[in-house]
C-alpha cells in the first residue's frame, strides 16, 4: 500500500498529525461500565458547556462493545440535562456499516435511547442504507455533504467517541487497509472490510485529529496489546489507533485492558 506515494505522502501527513497532538490521558476504571460512565460524564459536560457557547454541540457515537456501554451510561446523563441542552445535541458516527436501516448491524440503532433521552431525531445524521442510494458511493458523498454543510470539517467535532478492535483497529480504520490512509475528505467509503459487513463508511483521520475531544473506550485483557499499540508511536499503517488524536484525547480503560500491559491512569 505504500509503496504507492501518493498513500506515502497520506501516511507522512497522517502521523505527523498525531505526533503534532498532545499525548492522550489514561483513565483507569474498575470495569468497562465504570470507564463508559466516566466518558460520558466527561461528555456531557463538554456538550452542554459547546450549547452554552454556540447553541449547538456535535458528537460522534461508536459502535461495538464500548459503543453498547457508552450509549447506555449517556441516556439518562443526557435525559437529565435542559431541553436547550438537548435540543442542541447532533449525532453523527464514527462509521456505519452500509446495511439497510433497522438492520442489527448499523451503530446508528445506538440513537435510538438518546433520542428517548431527548435528542431530537431531526438531528440524527444516518448514512443512506441500500434503499435509499445507489450504492455506498453515494451514500458517502451525502455524509460526506452533511459534514460540510455542519462545518465539521473545519471546526471539529466537539467530541468522538472511539471503540477500539484487538487489531487497533478505529471507525473502520483497519490496519494496513487503503481507506485508513484516505485524506482530503471527511469520510471516506470502505470496501472489502476485514471485519463484516464488508461495505462501510467511516469519519477520516482528518477530522478525527480536529476533533476537540477524542474519548477512546476499551476493555477487556484481550485490547491490552491494542492499548499498548494505540498509546505508542503514531503508525497508521500497523496501529491507526496510534493516530487518532484530536485536540485532547483520553483513553478510558478497565482494569484488565490497562493493567495487563503495564498502563497507568487516574
Amino acid at each position: 500500500m505504500t509503496d504507492n506515494p501518493t498513500d506515502g505522502h497520506a501516511l507522512v501527513e497522517i502521523q505527523m498529525g498525531a505526533a503534532a497532538a498532545p499525548a492522550p490521558a489514561v483513565v483507569v476504571a474498575p470495569t468497562l461500565t465504570d470507564a463508559a460512565q466516566r466518558a460520558c460524564e466527561d461528555t456531557v459536560r463538554i456538550l452542554a458547556e459547546a450549547v452554552a457557547e454556540r447553541g449547538v454541540a456535535h458528537l460522534a457515537l461508536t459502535g461495538g462493545s464500548g459503543g453498547v456501554a457508552l450509549a447506555e451510561s449517556l441516556a439518562p446523563l443526557i435525559a437529565a440535562q435542559s431541553e436547550p441542552v438537548r435540543c442542541g445535541i447532533h449525532l453523527w458516527f464514527g462509521d456505519e456499516r452500509f446495511v439497510p436501516a433497522g438492520d442489527t448491524e448499523r451503530n446508528d440503532l445506538l440513537a435510538t435511547p438518546l433520542v428517548a433521552a431527548g435528542v431530537p431525531e431531526s438531528q440524527v445524521h444516518r448514512l443512506a442504507g441500500p434503499q435509499d442510494a445507489s450504492g455506498l458511493d453515494e451514500a458517502t458523498a451525502r455524509m460526506i455533504h452533511e459534514l460540510e454543510t455542519a462545518g465539521l470539517t473545519s471546526g471539529g467535532f466537539d467530541v468522538v467517541h472511539v471503540g477500539l478492535g484487538p487489531d487497533a483497529h478505529v471507525c473502520s480504520l483497519f490496519p494496513g487497509h487503503p481507506a485508513a490512509l484516505a485524506v482530503g475528505v471527511p469520510a471516506v467509503a470502505v470496501r472489502r472490510s476485514p471485519k463484516p459487513p464488508s461495505q462501510r463508511c467511516s469519519l477520516t483521520f482528518e477530522v478525527l485529529q480536529r476533533a476537540g475531544r477524542v474519548m477512546v473506550v476499551a476493555g477487556g485483557a484481550g485490547k491490552a496489546e491494542a492499548v499498548r499499540l494505540g498509546l505508542g508511536t503514531p503508525d497508521a499503517v500497523r496501529a491507526p489507533a496510534s493516530c487518532c488524536r484530536g485536540r485532547e484525547t483520553t483513553w478510558y480503560l478497565d482494569e484488565p485492558a490497562a493493567a495487563s500491559c503495564g498502563v497507568e491512569g487516574r
